[in-house]
């Protein structure tokens, strides 16, 4: 455990300070000026390291290995239930995402309440749940990757033209939360392994993709959202 912390101490600090040196090149060096604050900024660059620290080792320590046996657990059970539970866990897991709560706030705030986030974190949810369903889908028939990638990404450029262009950006930022740390370092790894169980050792390429089936449908319910919030409008003022 203690070369696993280590590791994952390594990997955190490679990952923040090229980052960190760069944000403080370009406030000493460029800006040449030191925040007032910069001991409160200091303790906040600690805390978060810590916290990245920390999740990065919970995650490689319980959700990993545990995604990666309820997969091969799935692996035998009938196909109808294994989309039922895969449906259902992606509803479910996308409310963990704390970046997913934080789009639903600024949403809220930026439309000035016009648009709830109680509006947007169902579409949202609904689109990772399907994303799970499709990937299962893709898994237990093996379909090329394809199949599933190009009408979804034509429906999504169907669906950018004929949502309001106020709610695309909206749409968009959705698919890019929904691939957050929760749903991706749980569903990957249950994916992959719900793969290696009924095909092989070797099979566990079937389950890669899965966190880009996640970033697409989000996108498609949250633009079908715009042009229904967008008819209801037309409707009212009509």
């Amino acid at each position: 455990m203690i070369d696993q912390a280590l590791d994952v101490l390594l990997e955190v600090g490679g990952a923040i300070l090229p980052v960190l040196g760069l944000i403080l090149f370009f406030q000493l060096v460029v800006l040449r000026k030191i925040p007032p604050d910069i001991r409160s900024m200091l303790v906040g660059v600690v805390i978060a390291v810590f916290g990245f620290f920390l999740f990065l080792l919970g995650a490689k320590m319980s959700l990993l290995p545990m995604g990666a046996r309820i997969g091969a657990f799935l692996s035998g059970c009938a196909l109808r239930w294994v989309v039922l539970f895969t449906l259902v866990f992606g509803i479910i897991v996308i409310l963990a995402e704390p970046a997913v709560k934080i789009l639903a706030y600024e949403i809220e705030e930026a439309s000035s309440g016009s648009i709830r986030k109680n509006f947007v974190l169902p579409p949202i949810s609904l689109g990772v749940g399907f994303a799970l369903v499709f990937g299962t889908l893709r898994i237990f028939h093996e379909l090329p990757f394809v199949y599933i990638l190009i009408p979804g990404y034509l429906l999504v450029l169907l669906l950018t033209i004929l949502t309001p262009a106020d709610f695309v950006p909206i749409a968009y930022d959705a698919g890019a939360v929904a691939t957050g740390p929760i749903a991706t370092t749980f569903a990957l790894p249950m994916m992959t392994g719900m793969a290696i169980g009924l095909k092989g050792s070797g099979a566990g390429i079937l389950g890669l993709g899965t966190v880009g089936l996640i970033a697409m449908c989000p996108i498609i319910f949250m633009l079908i959202l715009g042009i229904i919030i967008d008819l209801r409008t037309k409707k009212r003022n009509a």
